[in-house]
């Protein structure tokens, strides 16, 4: 099947999907992971991984513009009112998470690089998919506003939390005495300070640009035209020069919606237009899980997945109660807390690559754990919206600690 016969199959498989799942109470996202599962080669083979590979670049402008659109929490005046409650929301449930994972690996025995670096990747929340359930339940109140606070802030602290884990490792591997100690920390932590400085520079340089640029576009169409070129640039430069595309589109979000008087209303306009680009990146991200993994889980596979489950459940109701937050955000914001995907395969494959001996064990644990928490997250998190009775909500909001508005 060629590459156009395959973007058309996607599209009109998601968008079936999505409808056959709805009948069943799930959220749509859940439907286009499973048409991705169906088609991809793990099942029905109709998307070869060569057709995968072709459509990438879909994908990466799909999560490119999911990212910018979540960079707009970062406004200023929401991160003096709010910010700071979210940032430790976010590492009461990172730390828990990642601690407890951990834990549990270094209980069975395996090296402490291993532990470390499983117990990084443990905090990260798969930011697409938990966007993607938000917005078609409607969500809007307490829970979701600080759910997609959280999101946007998670994922940098996963990143940050893996560097530091790989610096640990870096430095214990060059250490060769005292006389070596600042040629081994240098080299060992400026990576952290290369992906996380150099990426949010990025990103503010793009965005800079798109705010300049905003001023003299008025049409709609280009807007869109404005935006995507944008986005397609930030993410090809970041692939370029080895920076974190997450952390980059972030970044021109952020900047975006700080400097451009414009900037909601290009927001709301992406909103109205991103949903082919969504489906196909769901379905791809479906074609690329191979159920077949599952088998495979093991013991230290149980133990990720059940610490990590744990740990986002408890940290979050803990961090909530103690930041006396809404009712609601306390008992169901773990539940919205499960997805996981890009960010952890991603940071399996950078393993792959710095680290070929511990590979093996990381790729069946992370493969398998990501493919079950991918099919259950968004049902998990549009529990959790629904619950808390905040779909296809349109009143006033009266407990929100992010609201946009």
């Amino acid at each position: 099947m060629n590459e156009i016969i395959s973007l058309g199959v996607i599209l009109l498989l998601a968008l079936l999907a999505g409808h056959l799942v709805q009948i069943l109470g799930l959220p749509e996202v859940t439907g286009y992971i499973l048409a991705g599962v169906v088609l991809g080669p793990s099942v029905l083979g109709w998307v070869s991984i060569e057709n995968l590979q072709a459509l990438g670049v879909f994908s990466e402008v799909a999560l490119g513009l999911i990212l910018f659109s979540i960079g707009s929490v970062f406004e200023y005046r929401l991160l003096v009112r709010s910010g700071t409650r979210i940032l430790w929301l976010t590492l009461a449930e990172s730390t828990l998470a990642g601690g407890l994972v951990a834990v549990g690996i270094l209980l069975l025995g395996q090296p402490w690089q291993i532990a470390f670096l499983l117990g990084a990747i443990a905090i990260a929340t798969a930011p697409a998919s938990t966007l993607m359930v938000i917005r078609e339940c409607g969500g809007r109140g307490p829970l979701s506003d600080t759910l997609t606070g959280i999101i946007a802030m998670n994922n940098i602290c996963c990143i940050i939390a893996f560097s530091l884990a790989a610096s640990a490792i870096d430095l214990s591997a060059n250490w060769a005495g005292i006389g070596n100690l600042l040629p081994a920390l240098f080299q060992a932590i400026f990576p952290l300070f290369w992906q996380l400085l150099g990426s949010v520079a990025l990103g503010f340089l793009v965005g800079l640009m798109l705010a300049a640029w905003s001023t003299q576009v008025v049409e709609t169409g280009e807007m869109l035209i404005l935006l995507a070129g944008s986005i397609l640039l930030c993410v090809g430069l970041a692939r370029w020069f080895g920076l974190s595309t997450l952390v980059a589109s972030l970044a021109v979000g952020a900047t975006m919606v700080n400097l451009s008087e414009r900037s909601r209303k290009l927001f709301d306009t992406l909103g109205g237009t991103d949903p082919p680009f969504y489906a196909i990146f769901f379905v791809i991200v479906g074609a690329d899980l191979d159920v077949s993994s599952i088998k495979d889980i093991g013991s230290l596979g149980l133990v990720y997945l059940v610490g990590r489950s744990v740990g986002k459940f408890l940290g979050a109701r803990l961090g909530a109660k103690l930041l006396n937050l809404d009712a609601n955000v306390q008992k169901y914001l773990g539940y919205a807390l499960m997805a996981q995907a890009g960010l952890a395969i991603g940071l399996m494959l950078s393993i792959e690559q710095r680290y070929p001996d511990y590979y093996p064990v990381m790729h069946a644990v992370i493969l398998s754990s990501v493919t079950i928490c991918e099919m259950f997250g968004p049902v998990s998190a549009r529990f959790a919206i629904i619950r808390a009775g905040e779909s296809k909500s349109r009143v006033a909001d009266t407990g929100s600690i992010w609201a946009l508005e």
